[in-house]
């Protein structure tokens, strides 16, 4: 079954977020299956797997919103050249034409389920591009939370819908981080309106004012423009000094090693994988409720009503202070965490593959 992947989220923005690394992790395991002719659809610089074919994605304009445009209008030429028999859209791209039948990956609608002035523009190519979700031989939802957002906000057939978790890399595993400086919470994601930062420096702010010598590190993409946006909601936070912006982090794991807990006040995700990487590494997870978290996190988490400040603070609180409790969140993490396996979302995408492929 000859498999032609968008593979644009390798090289564009989304390398270092969530549909990059999803790409990336999912590629070699079917490129290396022996039922699949994997050709991707690549920039130059990108990192592809030696089993697959790569047809070049011929670009001209680096500039973001006319990029995107740019590939709208090139990328069903481009698919056509690949050959397919089935035509997998990983990223936020579905094809308006596909000359063979469509897999679109759908990791989460946070536009249309939290609107904000900053990703109208999103919210609008959703609503744009729904009949292309619905035209499609399958949905693959990254979460049955980011699923049923499919289903309600764009019309997509229930039937149609297929919900493949993502997995964890095996490099996320407790181990001991020697200490330097002052003990610290983390947080782990890319800027996004719907991030909850303002949330996590209120935390880290009513930690200070009781005491308690926590920083809170940040780490995620760090281009220009959302250092700007971190830089805005930070000038308005109450302990600056209490917050340090790292930037982004080859090294994930230490940092997941060495933390107290993982502060992770995302008001809407798709999946959440820092929750599952950061339970790998055997560190506590204090979360708000809400969309996937639940699922990531399972019973393993400390989840909070969502948006209330109070109530994450009350429960990362009792993971500082209480050494039962935590050691309990922390042995549950690791279990929860061997749930998800990029092995297993793998065979999962192949069998997805062969029977669209199949009709």
């Amino acid at each position: 079954m000859r498999v032609v992947v968008d593979g644009l989220a390798l090289t564009d923005g989304s390398r270092l977020r969530g549909l990059g690394i999803t790409l990336a992790h999912l590629l070699p395991g079917l490129a290396a299956s022996a039922a699949l002719d994997v050709v991707v659809l690549a920039r130059p610089g990108a990192i592809t797997p030696n089993d697959a074919t790569v047809e070049p994605l011929r670009r001209h304009d680096l500039r973001a919103k006319l990029a995107l445009l740019e590939h709208e209008w090139r990328t069903p030429h481009d698919i056509r050249r690949g050959r397919p028999d089935v035509v997998w859209s990983p990223a936020n791209h579905p094809p308006r034409r596909c000359a063979a039948p469509l897999v679109q990956t759908v990791h989460d609608l946070t536009p249309l389920v939290r609107p904000s002035a900053e990703t109208d523009h999103d919210a609008r190519r959703w609503r744009r591009r729904a009949d292309r979700l619905r035209g499609a031989a399958c949905v693959v939802a990254v979460s049955r939370s980011s699923a049923d957002q499919a289903i309600r906000l764009l019309g997509v057939d229930a039937a149609r819908v297929e919900v493949v978790p993502n997995g964890v890399d095996p490099q996320f595993t407790p181990g001991h981080v020697a200490a330097h400086g002052p003990p610290y919470v983390l947080f782990v994601g890319a800027w996004g309106p719907h991030k909850g930062y303002a949330e996590a420096f209120a935390a880290i702010a009513a930690l200070a004012e009781l005491g308690y010598p926590h920083v809170l590190r940040m780490t995620g993409p760090n281009d220009e423009w959302m250092r700007g946006r971190v830089d805005e909601v930070l000038a308005r936070a109450t302990r600056p000094d209490r917050v340090e912006v790292l930037g982004f982090v080859d090294d994930l794991v230490d940092l997941y090693r060495g933390a107290s807990a993982l502060v992770f006040t995302s008001r809407a995700e798709g999946f959440g994988l820092p929750i599952v990487e950061a339970m790998a590494c055997g560190t506590p997870v204090v979360a708000f409720d809400n969309t996937s978290i639940p699922e990531a996190a399972g019973g393993a988490g400390v989840l909070v009503p969502d948006g209330d400040v109070a109530a994450f603070v009350t429960g990362l609180r009792r993971v500082l202070d209480d050494r039962s409790f935590a050691a309990e969140h922390r042995a549950a993490g690791l279990e929860q965490a061997a749930r998800f396996r990029w092995d297993d979302a793998v065979a999962r995408y192949e069998e997805i593959f062969v029977e669209a492929g199949r009709g």
